[in-house]
């Protein structure tokens, strides 16, 4: 069970808590506007949490790892932030690249006519 503790600790600067309660938390990430459920479960001694993901806010949710503690699924949580903004810059990258590439080319093929 999460408590009022817990979830006082998570960092409102980093995300928007959409709910929280003692057996789940809904945060968005406010880099990647990712959505996050966080569940607690309990079996016997066993406890621990399952993390679910979407891209979007309002579509459905996809299982994406799990934790012991709620503060190491949130260090889960950053880390694929971490992960998708660096994968999104080299994607915006490339496109800047073969966009130059473009321009190069219709450069040289303006001059040769010339």
């Amino acid at each position: 069970m999460f408590t009022q503790k817990d979830i006082d600790r998570i960092d409102r600067r980093y995300f928007r808590v959409i709910f929280a309660g003692c057996y789940g938390i809904t945060l968005q990430s406010k880099n990647t506007k990712h959505c996050w459920y966080i569940t607690h479960e309990e079996y016997g001694s066993y406890s621990g949490c399952k993390i679910y993901h979407t891209h979007h806010e309002g579509t459905a949710y996809h299982e994406h790892g799990h934790g012991r503690t709620l503060k190491s699924c949130i260090r889960q949580i950053q880390g694929h932030d971490e992960y998708q903004l660096t994968k999104d810059a080299r994607r915006r990258q490339l496109a800047r690249d073969r966009r130059r590439q473009v321009r190069e080319m219709e450069t040289d093929v303006f001059i040769a006519e010339f």
